[in-house]
């Protein structure tokens, strides 16, 4: 599914006016019919026989008074209240304001919140809905104190289910949904194309069920490498997930070298070892300080171990693996930056940095961009990201999408910036956005496993298929396999080990998956 940012929406809404010669007032009709369609189903006539329609001076305010228009022809009655003067609509709004007074409901205007609250309280609670057409996508900062503000915690304090046009008033692209005010919705009709302000850091619950809705808007217009932001779906790595042939053996899927734990931290390796197979990899042997190896043994005989004292003895061993994994429980210590410094200029294959090998980078970016055409993944939590990166977590999570499109392109690495709706970013800035996972996953380990899904796909896969696909199946196929678990063990005593147990399930029920964001 696709997400677009707002500036991307507006050149391609741009572009098919004056590209490919759709009216703008068609567009409009088209999102508020779309929108209509979707409203009415929700909210039947028969349950909700009227609706307040709040619009706005802008294009989402002239969706909404186009709405107002078609929910009058479907029998509804209808109030509008315009949160602005008529002078002030532009060219297409101001149309469907004029095609609403021809159709006989005059909308009234709310100059004060008191107007608003007024309305609300005439309402019939149970059988009116509410359309929020006020500010949509564009809005670029947080509504402070005053009128919309006002509005908004009066409408949220209702009891009236709200429809959202593209997005809920008040969320935006660039700000967190708490610092200022905004509208709670139950459904919201999303124009053309989920947008990172839905998301963003998660706006989705006030969003509601979120349908995205076609609006006429030629697809082709989206397909450019700088628009490229996907929410990923089963479908986009069916591929990977094909049955195996009857003559396969394990060598034709992949060995990967997983160089992780510690005598402090053990579990990490032993988490990671073992997520490489039951992700699907042939072949895993896991890298450990020789007073570890017979706790590896133990854990998972299946998994090989080689047993090191300095990086020479993992260095003279590289050329027979497919993928490379080090950091989970290495320790950020001189040892584990001389053995980081040593894969990156040394491994062939393709290496991912995890945990304490991120974390000893700090201060060495040149080092990432020596790699040359041997892919590097990145997988930081926003801790380590920000370690790397000189920000503060806090700015990291409020900006983590551009930070993260910005630190991949200019390290020319392939970043999986961990966490709700966890991303995953090219070297040429195309992104991939998680919809699985679920609080519980927030526990020891949880990334080690990451860590080793990962490396356990790309022995398979790599490069047979692109790597970015692959980190996202990855990170998709991690999330619902801590989905299941959820539903087996509930979200507050789910341990790594559980997510390690439902790997095999979450490829085999993946076409259980439904997405949190539908498609109309």
């Amino acid at each position: 599914m696709r997400v677009l940012l707002n500036s991307w929406m507006r050149e391609i809404d741009r572009a098919a006016i004056d590209q490919r010669g759709i009216p703008a007032l068609t567009l409009m009709e088209n999102a508020a019919v779309a929108c209509c369609d979707h409203f009415t189903a929700v909210f039947p006539r028969n349950r909700f026989p009227a609706c307040l329609v709040l619009a706005g001076k802008g294009n989402n305010g002239g969706d909404g008074l186009a709405i107002a228009r078609l929910l009058l022809e479907r029998g509804y009655d209808v109030r509008v209240l315009l949160l602005a003067r008529p002078g002030d609509l532009g060219p297409e709004a101001r149309a469907n304001y004029d095609r609403l007074l021809e159709a006989g409901a005059a909308p009234g205007q709310a100059g004060t919140a008191a107007v608003v609250k007024k309305a609300l309280e005439a309402c019939a609670a149970g059988e009116t809905f509410l359309v929020d057409a006020v500010f949509g996508t564009g809005l670029d900062k947080p509504v402070g104190a005053g009128l919309f503000a006002e509005a908004f915690q009066a409408i949220n304090r209702s009891s009236l289910p709200v429809a959202a046009v593209d997005i809920p008033s008040g969320l935006g692209e660039n700000f967190a949904p708490e610092a200022g005010a905004h509208v709670r919705a139950r459904v919201t009709v999303a124009l053309h194309a989920l947008k990172w302000a839905h998301l963003n850091p998660d706006g989705s619950p006030d969003c509601g069920q979120v349908r995205v809705m076609d609006i006429g808007i030629p697809r082709d217009l989206e397909d450019r490498d700088e628009y490229f932001m996907r929410m990923t779906e089963p479908a986009d790595f069916k591929a990977l997930l094909a049955r195996r042939p009857r003559a396969a053996h394990k060598g034709e899927f992949g060995h990967a070298l997983v160089v992780a734990g510690s005598a402090e931290k053990p579990g990490a390796g032993i988490l990671a070892s073992y997520a490489v197979l039951r992700g699907g990899a042939g072949l895993c042997t896991a890298a450990v300080p020789p007073q570890n190896r017979d706790l590896s043994v133990l854990a998972h005989p299946e998994v090989m171990t080689l047993p090191f004292k300095n990086p020479e003895e993992v260095s003279a061993r590289l050329d027979e693996f497919s993928c490379v994994l080090a950091g989970p429980g290495l320790g950020a210590n001189p040892d584990t930056q001389r053995l980081v410094a040593m894969l990156l200029q040394k491994a062939r294959s393709p290496l991912v940095l995890d945990a304490d090998a991120i974390n000893v980078l700090d201060g060495q970016a040149p080092l990432l961009r020596g790699r040359g055409q041997r892919p590097l993944v990145l997988t930081p939590h926003p801790g380590e990201f920000a370690r790397l990166t000189g920000k503060a977590v806090r700015d990291v999570q409020q900006d983590r999408l551009h930070l993260a499109r910005e630190f991949a392109l200019r390290q020319g690495i392939y970043l999986v910036l961990k966490g709700h709706h966890t991303l995953t970013v090219s070297p040429q800035g195309r992104v991939w956005i998680n919809p699985t996972g679920n609080p519980g996953m927030a526990t020891a380990g949880s990334g080690d496993v990451l860590g080793g899904m990962i490396a356990g796909l790309i022995a398979q896969h790599y490069p047979k298929h692109a790597m970015e696909l692959i980190l996202a199946a990855a990170v998709f196929l991690h999330g619902y396999a801590g989905d299941l678990a959820a539903r087996e063990v509930g979200e507050a005593g789910l341990t790594a080990g559980d997510i390690i147990r439902f790997i095999p399930k979450s490829i085999l029920k993946i076409n259980g998956f439904h997405s949190p964001f539908l498609a109309g």
